[in-house]
């Protein structure tokens, strides 16, 4: 199964695939909004358990990293979530908005992605199997909701994978704090793939390659040259979106 927590995160899967659900923890106590979700459980046919903290804690099975964070009261047991690979881009053959990550690492900053993309109404997000952030409990806390509305891939060879999106008629744009021309300055297509680069290394050379155009984000200066992962992917995605 996989584990949910936190009151966004797990209302978006309420939301979103409450058929996946089968089993609902709830802090037992005096907290009156935790009725939503007890409500929420019952619609999708499973009775919640009300359980006291120690009880609370051992069957949601947290890590020890895990247990650092506010669970809010609210952990739900659902099945997996459809990962898609590379064989399953032509899934995207009519969709506008996609986000392909060149290696981030960082487990914030992919939660800060997704939100992000979530918010912006990317249809995808293609993730790196190998030398990126895994897609797991504390991932998906960082959305607080945003992972449940994006088809996530995960992919071997992101420079093959651009080219399959280029296929079905995308236009690879690369954040580059080198590129050419800045947002504004670009005339994006009416099918968008934005390229993330990795903390620290940016886009690797041979996904610069791939790209039909490196673009960036203006401002900076000596020493704070480029900006987080995640803000950069917000203030790309909120140009096309508007």
């Amino acid at each position: 199964m996989e584990k949910i927590y936190g009151r966004h995160s797990s209302r978006a899967v309420f939301l979103t695939r409450p058929m996946a659900v089968r089993r609902v923890l709830l802090l037992a106590g005096k907290d009156p909004t935790l009725k939503e979700f007890a409500e929420l459980s019952r619609r999708a046919g499973v009775e919640p358990e009300f359980l006291p903290l120690d009880q609370f804690l051992r069957a949601a099975r947290f890590t020890p990293e895990e247990r650092q964070h506010k669970n809010q009261g609210v952990v739900i047991f659902a099945e997996p979530r459809k990962i898609h690979s590379e064989n399953d881009l032509d899934l995207l053959r009519d969709s506008r908005l996609v986000l392909a990550l060149d290696q981030v690492s960082n487990p914030q900053n992919l939660g800060m992605i997704l939100r992000n993309a979530a918010f912006f109404r990317a249809d995808a997000v293609l993730l790196m199997k190998n030398r990126s952030a895994e897609l797991n409990a504390e991932v998906v806390r960082i959305a607080v909701g945003g992972a449940e509305y994006l088809r996530i891939f995960r992919i071997t060879n992101l420079a093959r994978s651009l080219e399959l999106l280029k296929e079905v008629g995308f236009w690879v744009y690369g954040l580059d704090e080198r590129g050419e021309t800045t947002l504004a300055e670009t005339r994006f297509g009416d099918k968008v793939a934005f390229v993330m680069g990795a903390e620290g290394e940016g886009l690797r050379q041979r996904t610069r390659q791939y790209s039909d155009a490196l673009v960036r984000i203006p401002g900076g200066q000596p020493g704070v040259e480029s900006l987080n992962v995640a803000v950069a992917t917000a203030v790309a995605l909120a140009h096309v979106y508007r």
